[in-house]
């Protein structure tokens, strides 16, 4: 319901010129690396949109809904309060400032409502010949084990691996014993300060 009021609303704002819009025919350039721009657009907002749903109150009031899904499944990632889908999906509304064309109000829309689905795979990689290995070449990561060490311990992980923002934020996890000991130090000296 969220993501059709949105989406209803940004398209309705554009056939109206309430907000910038932009013509593919006379900014081609423009409009093409906007909509490779949106992909990344995506990944910040949703970083911040994350970290900022583990603030106390919000986890209190909508977050914790969605973290009762521990070992998540692709329908879970959309599983969320409605206040939670409210933020989550409000990237739409950087359409109404930045030029755009609905194309990239929809795509990113679009994405938004997807991407959940391969960070709550619930599985690591998909393997193509029935070898296991993690090594093996034709072993296709499915993105999931990133955002499962979220869900595992909820200080990591908060966006995802296409946009490093948990890297230059501190809160990067790989799953290895030394991202493991500096997850626990980063929560003793939190802890220590409180």
């Amino acid at each position: 319901m969220v993501w059709t009021a949105y989406e209803s609303i940004t398209l309705w704002a554009f056939a109206n010129r309430i907000i910038p819009y932009v013509d593919w025919r006379e900014r081609p350039v423009y409009c093409a690396l906007l909509l490779v721009a949106v992909l990344f657009m995506r990944e910040a907002h949703f970083y911040l949109t994350h970290r900022l749903s583990h603030w106390k109150p919000l986890y209190k009031a909508a977050h914790y809904l969605h973290h009762k899904n521990v070992n998540v499944g692709p329908w879970s990632g959309m599983s969320m309060h409605p206040i939670e889908h409210m933020l989550y999906l409000s990237g739409i509304f950087l359409h109404w400032i930045i030029p755009s064309h609905p194309l990239h109000a929809m795509a990113h829309i679009i994405v938004s409502g997807l991407a959940p689905a391969k960070g709550h795979a619930g599985f690591y990689k998909f393997v193509v010949d029935g070898r296991s290995d993690s090594e093996h070449e034709k072993a296709i990561r499915a993105g999931g084990y990133f955002h499962y060490l979220h869900h595992k311990y909820f200080t990591v992980n908060f966006g995802t691996e296409a946009v490093p923002m948990d890297k230059w934020f501190g809160s990067f996890h790989d799953g290895s014993p030394d991202a493991h000991v500096a997850m626990l130090e980063r929560r003793k000296r939190k802890r220590n300060v409180m």
